[in-house]
This record gives C-alpha cells, sequence and structure tokens, in this order.
C-alpha cells in the first residue's frame, strides 16, 4: 500500500524522498521503490536505537500505514522527536494519533487516501510542524525515568492488593 501511494504522491512532492526502515516479508516490493525511486527512496533494513532518533530527526513525519498494529512504540517514538504520524486506522493507533490533531489517520489498504495524507504533511510545512508539536506533547504522559515508572508500577500493585 505504502509503494503504491508514493507512487502516486512523489510526483505531486518533488523534493520528498521516502525513507524505510525495518525487515518484513515485503522485501521486493522495497527493493522495487527503491530501484525505481529515482533516489528518493532508501531503506535501511535495521537501524540502531540513536539511527531511529536521526531518521525521525531527518523526517517531516512517520508514516505508519499498518493492517493491524498493537501499541505501536515507533508512534510513541516519533511523538518525542517532535513529528506528526500519518497512520493507518487500525490496532493501537488510533488510540495514540488523534486525526487533524497530532497526525492523519487513512484508512488501512487504502493506497490513494494514504497518498493524500503524504501530499498534505509533505506539501504544508506549517501542518507538519503543527501536529507534531501537538504530538509532543500528548507523548508527555508516557515518559517516565526507570525510577518514575518503578514508583508507578509499585504503587498499582500496592492500590491492587489494598483493593483500592
Amino acid at each position: 500500500v505504502l509503494a503504491e501511494a508514493w507512487r502516486i504522491a512523489a510526483p505531486q512532492v518533488p523534493r520528498a524522498a521516502l525513507h524505510l526502515v525495518g525487515r518484513g516479508t515485503m522485501t521486493a516490493t522495497v527493493e522495487g521503490l527503491v530501484a525505481g525511486g529515482g533516489g528518493r527512496v532508501r531503506w535501511s533494513p535495521a537501524l540502531s536505537t540513536s539511527g531511529v532518533a536521526d531518521a525521525l530527526d531527518a523526517s517531516t513525519a512517520l508514516v505508519l500505514p499498518s493492517r493491524s498494529e498493537g501499541l505501536g512504540r515507533v508512534v510513541v517514538e516519533a511523538f518525542c522527536r517532535g513529528r506528526a504520524v500519518v497512520g493507518s486506522r487500525v490496532g493501537g493507533i488510533p488510540d495514540l494519533v488523534t486525526h487533524e490533531q497530532t497526525g492523519i489517520l487513512v484508512p488501512p489498504e487504502d493506497p490513494g487516501a494514504l497518498a493524500e495524507a503524504l501530499v498534505r504533511i509533505l506539501s504544508d510545512t506549517e501542518l507538519a510542524r503543527r501536529l507534531g508539536a501537538a504530538g509532543r506533547v500528548a507523548v508527555e504522559p508516557w515518559l517516565a525515568t526507570p525510577e518514575q515508572y518503578a514508583t508507578r508500577v509499585r504503587d498499582l500493585v500496592e492500590r491492587v492488593v489494598e483493593g483500592t
């Protein structure tokens, strides 16, 4: 779906580039997209933690056109870096991304809708900035040091044990 959406969107945003990250069953599709992308598509099968942060910092938005998704930790990572999210309206993505506030949600399996969202976010730097800034604010409750996390878990366990 992303490959098809990119083929639709790319001519409309000639300065934009697509950086694909990760491994999966669609390697041939990814390799074809990179080969036909005119240097505007690159692929990193794996990135270190700092590499993910660097890639997000260099991006306009995170694109997550999942068919199914749990919590979507990468959404939290994008919000931590102040990046908007363009994602499918599946699984945990809509639990994290508020449409038109912290990102743009599209129906799953809809390359036309995904392409339209990509063109919007890549053509409107103010929109991307506004959504990313709101995502950064929205992620604050998710952030905690290991000590804070341990305290929260201990407090939760104590409340459960006490029956409150």
